[in-house]
């Protein structure tokens, strides 16, 4: 369950139920769908239930409320497709006051897969923004920053 969600019992007998209990997920560590950005703007997409497909000149997502604190991310995985080739990604952290870019080059690919890129720390509250440019063809699934000081999963 995720957002603002009702939950509804229907029950044939009498039970207690003595609470629930939720965890909080930390955003800037889990893995996100790239449907569920805040924000999706630009020129040629096409949107999927589990994925932002088709994207082509000018898109950007943006994921608001990341917060990678004081550890801070070093790396950035990546599911997308990229059929027609290498596609340069830009990646944008606005702290509110400052933006730092960077940019990650995503290789060619007939099927989803998943790639890790090495990124320089980025540390404190962002919004995280891709940004695709003119002559991409990419599909993006989800990604997942991984913290400073972790081994990086095997592909």
């Amino acid at each position: 369950v995720k957002g603002i969600a009702t939950i509804s019992f229907l029950l044939r007998q009498k039970v207690h139920i003595k609470g629930f209990s939720f965890t909080r997920y930390e955003k800037a560590w889990i893995r996100l769908s790239a449907a569920d950005a805040d924000a999706i703007y630009g020129d040629s997409f096409h949107m999927t239930e589990n994925a932002v497909e088709e994207i082509g000149n000018n898109v950007s997502l943006a994921f608001q409320d990341m917060d990678f604190g004081e550890t801070g991310a070093a790396s950035l995985r990546i599911c997308g497709r990229a059929p027609k080739g290498n596609n340069t990604i830009h990646v944008r952290f606005f702290d509110g006051q400052e933006e730092s870019k960077q940019i990650v080059e995503f290789t060619q690919s007939d099927v989803y897969e998943e790639q890790s890129f090495a990124i320089t720390p980025v540390k404190g509250k962002a919004t995280v923004t891709f940004v695709f440019m003119p002559g991409s063809c990419f599909d993006f699934k989800w990604f997942r920053f991984e913290k400073t000081g972790t081994k990086p999963d095997k592909m």
